[in-house]
């Protein structure tokens, strides 16, 4: 019996559809992108977006740092609807307060969720998470303002003016001093809050009260100048930790990372790769024969030395994820990411073939070579045994090794 042959399955429609919902994804994304940076514009300024990165990272943590004034504030507003609905059934000031408490909650889960990013080392882009938090924030004070009107215009009661007016004037303090980090927030809250107060005050029964249509503006101005001067000095107190930590971070000689930034990279991308199970590579370099160099030519001539190979091998490592640094004297090291020893291996040989290209005069050389050369030692987690903390140690060991026979090469560590 003859066995019909099985048709062919034809999937270039599948794939022509799989790879055209691949070509909308980059493009959805850049969508959601643009219209995230049009949506923030709402709450963040273009004097604000064009502060460094960092600045704004740091302002960003400010604002998702603490859930207890926050949850204080909601609270009040909530209180406020409940007791006009008590003392003169305002069933729709509680529900507006309700939804105020709403905008609350979700803000503070905002803050918890931000909060366990960061905890996590997980980065963020600051203009989509203040979006976030300025809709929550923006939506709670309008509730709050609206609360505080009806409450004025409409009740009859003292007590509950009394209760409106001071809930929304420790609410306008709270947002002055929390949000100055997002200034053109903070005023916008300011605003939908405060300006309610002073509208309400005009149909108030209590004439007494329409003193807040002078008062309100007054404080409005008072709490500008707050959010204004606040944020100011949280520029420049930002600005000025990120240059110390800059210059804590930087070797002055050849303007990249010294050993303390690396050790720092060292044990985070140690503690990640232990997470991820990726492997890490250290490559440790020395300049070969570099006190001949500096006999002969002189310590200005060395420094000129050092400071070309340091810039040659950072334009030479662009292309990996990877941190550069000056380890101490003519030492440098190079920690590789998410790199195995055969591919640290590919960059350390990459790396010496570029410094000889340079073709360097070194005229006091013992081997008589002439040019300055490096050697270098590399040492992987994923190629050791004896823990992964030791890996810079077995990459200076096999630089040592590099240098015993006969520098200009490298050396790869194995596991014992």
């Amino acid at each position: 019996m003859a066995v019909k042959p099985r048709r062919a399955i034809n999937l270039s429609g599948v794939t022509g559809g799989l790879n055209k919902v691949s070509a909308t994804i980059p493009s959805y994304t850049m969508s959601w992108a643009r219209s995230a940076d049009t949506a923030s514009s709402l709450f963040i300024s273009g004097t604000e977006k064009r502060q460094p990165f960092e600045v704004r990272m740091r302002m960003t943590r400010l604002l998702y740092s603490r859930i207890s004034n926050i949850a204080m504030v909601g609270l009040a507003g909530l209180l406020s609807g409940v007791y006009a609905y008590v003392r003169d059934h305002e069933t729709f000031v509680l529900v507006v307060a309700a939804v105020g408490f709403l905008f609350v909650v979700l803000r503070c889960g905002g803050v918890k969720i931000f909060q366990c990013r960061l905890a996590q080392g997980l980065r963020f882009d600051p203009e989509i998470w203040i979006l976030g938090y300025g809709v929550a924030a923006f939506g709670s004070s309008i509730c709050w303002g609206v609360v505080s009107f009806i409450c004025l215009t409409f009740s009859h009661d003292p007590v509950l003016y009394l209760v409106s007016v001071v809930c929304n004037t420790a609410t306008a303090g709270s947002v002055a001093a929390r949000n100055a980090a997002a200034p053109r927030l903070a005023r916008l809250q300011l605003l939908t809050s405060l300006l309610p107060v002073m509208a309400g005050a005009i149909f108030t029964d209590d004439r007494g009260y329409r003193f807040l249509v002078l008062a309100v503006p007054a404080l409005i101005f008072g709490l500008f100048v707050v959010v204004a001067e606040s944020n100011k000095q949280l520029v420049e107190l930002y600005s000025a930790q990120i240059k110390l930590v800059s210059l804590s971070n930087t070797d002055y000689l050849t303007q990249i990372p010294n050993r303390r930034y690396f050790g720092e990279c060292f044990s985070d991308a140690l503690a990640a790769g232990r997470v991820s199970l990726q492997p890490l590579t250290v490559l440790m370099i020395d300049v070969d024969y570099f006190k001949g160099y500096n006999d002969f030519y002189g310590h200005p001539g060395g420094d000129l030395c050092l400071q070309q190979i340091a810039q040659q091998l950072q334009l030479s490592l662009r292309s990996t994820d990877s941190v550069l640094s000056r380890y101490g004297g003519e030492e440098f090291a190079v920690l590789l990411r998410d790199t195995c020893a055969a591919g640290g291996t590919i960059v350390a040989q990459r790396l010496c073939d570029v410094i000889a290209e340079l073709a360097m005069p070194h005229v006091n050389r013992k081997d008589g070579l002439g040019i300055v050369t490096i050697s270098v030692g590399t040492a992987a987690t994923s190629a050791l045994d004896t823990g992964d903390n030791d890996v810079i140690k077995f990459a200076d060991q096999a630089l040592y090794r590099a240098k015993a026979l006969g520098r200009n090469r490298i050396c790869v560590a194995t596991a014992a």
